[in-house]
């Protein structure tokens, strides 16, 4: 035993002085980064010392890396030279460059700029709140019937500048940064001599619902001393867009004789918070406004509270509406109240998202609406 402990010793002995007499020169791994992701990077390996690390201006690292080793980090891809300067014929032309002998290097062409899409209309609207004319003619009308109006179509609000040298390309999918399709009802016996009010109403969604709001429309209240006339735009986009609408009206009171004090705005759902946004764009417009459980997305409309809070203001939630929040409304009517309002808001009890028909049905406020002339 004591002899195979002293034959141990000796190699242990000997494998000690083979380490401290090594001389060699440590192998460490060159990690030149390539970038794959956002997070990661890829390790071109090379065997390097540290030396040459620092001549190519690296960052050499004590500490071990995973694999128990220092090693040498390069942070910018230019310390890695320019692979552009090595390429072969062979792989400029793989690449679609064009390779100049004399030079021996290989050029690339600069990049196609990116098409340019466009909406289908082509007459730009005018600049801020200024009304905009349709550029085409109303067909011919009589009172009573609906009468479809697109010539606003042919208005394009997007306001991008156009880069001369893209291709231009028109989108038909882009329709919804033109102006709105829209119908308009006379009333019956209409007199070109006589002024009428204006309903106007926007509808719930992104889309319209044609078959229902035509319903809904259809059945509005409507004294018999007191016809008026009804406008009912059509949108693409989730908001309600105040120059649209703005412009639709204008349209209206240059092809019909409108009481310009008594033009009423009314909307359900996504038309109820186009209401409140409508109204507050255009300030001294209105004679009154019906906002019926306006929608509380995509942003809230409670900042809008003073810019409404002068107009006549009669507004309806269902309490267990489960689409738009019944909450928000009933703090902006507590905001429009302390304001100094004047607003009538009724919680319908256990009411859903609906109900809307039996309010456009009902006298009460229908000419509640109809009672209020504009800054009276």
């Amino acid at each position: 035993m004591r002899g195979a402990g002293l034959v141990v010793l000796l190699l242990f002995s000997a494998a000690l002085a083979g380490c401290a007499g090594d001389d060699r020169t440590e192998i460490i791994e060159d990690t030149t980064p390539e970038i794959n992701s956002e997070d990661e990077r890829a390790e071109d390996i090379t065997q390097i010392n540290q030396e040459e690390c620092e001549e190519r201006e690296g960052s050499w690292t004590e500490a071990p890396d995973s694999e128990g080793e220092s090693y040498c980090d390069f942070d910018d891809e230019s310390d890695r030279g320019n692979d552009d300067s090595e390429i072969t014929e062979e792989d400029c032309e793989q690449r679609g460059g064009t390779w100049d002998e004399q030079t021996r290097n290989c050029a690339f062409p600069e990049p196609e700029p990116e098409p340019t899409y466009i909406p289908p209309c082509n007459t730009t609207a005018s600049e801020g709140l200024n009304p905009t004319e349709n550029p085409t003619q109303w067909p011919e009308h009589q009172g009573g019937m609906w009468l479809a109006v697109d010539g606003l179509t042919d208005i394009s609000y997007d306001t991008t500048d156009y880069n001369n040298e893209s291709e231009i390309i028109v989108d038909q999918r882009l329709d919804w940064m033109c102006g709105y399709t829209y119908s308009v009802k006379i009333p019956p016996a209409y007199n070109s001599s006589q002024s009428y009010p204006i309903f106007i109403f926007l509808h719930g969604e992104v889309y319209d619902s044609v078959f229902f709001n035509n319903f809904l429309t259809n059945n509005f209240h409507m004294p018999e001393d007191d016809k008026y006339i009804i406008v009912r735009p059509s949108k693409l986009e989730l908001d309600w867009d105040p120059k649209k609408v703005l412009d639709v009206l204008e349209d209206v009171k240059s092809n019909l004789n409108v009481d310009d004090d008594r033009i009423y705005l009314t909307g359900l759902s996504m038309g109820g918070r186009g209401t409140f946004i409508v109204a507050a764009a255009l300030p001294d417009y209105f004679a009154a406004i019906m906002p019926l459980s306006p929608h509380h997305q995509p942003y809230s409309y409670l900042p809008l509270a003073e810019e409404v809070a002068h107009l006549p203001i009669w507004m309806a939630h269902g309490t267990a509406d489960n689409t738009s929040s019944y909450e928000m409304a009933a703090q902006m009517a507590e905001n429009l109240t302390q304001l100094g309002a004047n607003i009538t808001f009724v919680s319908v009890i256990d009411g859903g998202h609906g109900g809307w028909f039996s309010i456009y049905i009902d006298p009460i406020p229908m000419e509640w609406m109809l009672s209020h002339v504009r800054n009276q």
